[in-house]
């Protein structure tokens, strides 16, 4: 067995054989590189045919076709070589050491090129799409060979590498149409739970749930200065972040024409008993209660 060690002395031979050779053998040479590259034309067409009847992508389609030309190109330059006599092991060889020097020079690009092939293969999202990828919220602008491209809620632009997306948990909040849109809300122990119900049940039809979809309003916990009321609807997803916010106004307006009260944490701060230190005047603190009271609850005698 011929082992491949010197490069350049390959070369010599190669370009040594390449001077010796007969008009007629180069000749049908090129008639081989020829017939070749018509033959790659011909499977090319094939193939691009085969390619529009999958549901790949269309990044995906060049990329397929562009690494089995190299591949065909290849195969015909190793079939003329072969026959004009250069010893197509060597030739083998030296390209295999040129591949691994690009390889390891571009190995991140590589990566994130596999990790484009997956993404585009196995389609998590599609333009126009509100993920979350890698931790990063945003609608899906572009989905490149190399890099994604997000647009977030602030209009920044941010470009993943496709390596973190194929290795990343992907949410995709816009497939199935629609979200579910929850919030919780206080509101006083002096406001009665029906009024309160009431008013939320308002607040949500002004915000239009989507037709046939269930909605909750329910108290969810006693807590220690008010009751926390669970509020949730389904909307479309689409307009999920201007829904929200709509709603809480809604909340709020429907509250004050109710007389419902929204209270919030009170620290109260109570002197039991108190005495007039002799000499400077100063009072002497013999007994203090704090306690923590809600809104309503510090209003009662």
């Amino acid at each position: 067995m011929r082992h491949f060690s010197d490069p350049a002395q390959e070369l010599s031979n190669i370009r040594d054989t390449l001077h010796g050779l007969p008009l007629q053998t180069a000749l049908i040479a090129l008639g081989i590189l020829v017939g070749g590259i018509v033959a790659v034309h011909l499977i090319m067409l094939v193939v691009d045919r085969l390619l529009k009847r999958t549901k790949l992508d269309t990044s995906v389609h060049h990329l397929i076709k562009a690494l089995l030309r190299v591949f065909l190109y290849f195969a015909v330059i190793l079939i003329a070589a072969s026959y004009v006599g250069i010893d197509v092991t060597s030739l083998v060889a030296l390209l295999s050491v040129v591949s691994l020097a690009l390889s390891l020079s571009v190995q991140n690009a590589l990566s994130n090129l596999a990790g484009g092939v997956m993404v585009m293969g196995t389609k998590p999202f599609k333009k126009g799409d509100y993920v979350s990828v890698d931790g990063l919220e945003g609608t899906v602008q572009e989905i490149g060979m190399v890099y994604t491209k997000l647009y977030t809620i602030d209009n920044r632009a941010v470009l993943i590498p496709n390596s973190k997306v194929a290795a990343a948990t992907i949410e995709n909040f816009s497939v199935l149409g629609k979200r579910r849109l929850g919030l919780t809300v206080s509101a006083a122990y002096s406001s009665e739970p029906e009024r309160v119900m009431e008013a939320l049940h308002r607040a949500v039809d002004r915000c239009q749930p989507l037709e046939g979809t269930p909605v909750v309003v329910e108290i969810q916990d006693f807590g220690d200065s008010a009751i926390a009321y669970d509020v949730a609807l389904w909307i479309p997803a689409s307009e999920f972040l201007s829904r929200r916010w709509r709603l809480r106004r809604y909340i709020w307006e429907e509250f004050r024409d109710a007389g419902v009260e929204m209270t919030y944490p009170h620290l109260n701060v109570h002197l039991d008993h108190a005495e007039q230190k002799p000499g400077n005047g100063a009072p002497d603190l013999r007994c203090c209660t704090v306690s923590k009271r809600s809104d309503d609850e510090s209003q009662k005698p």
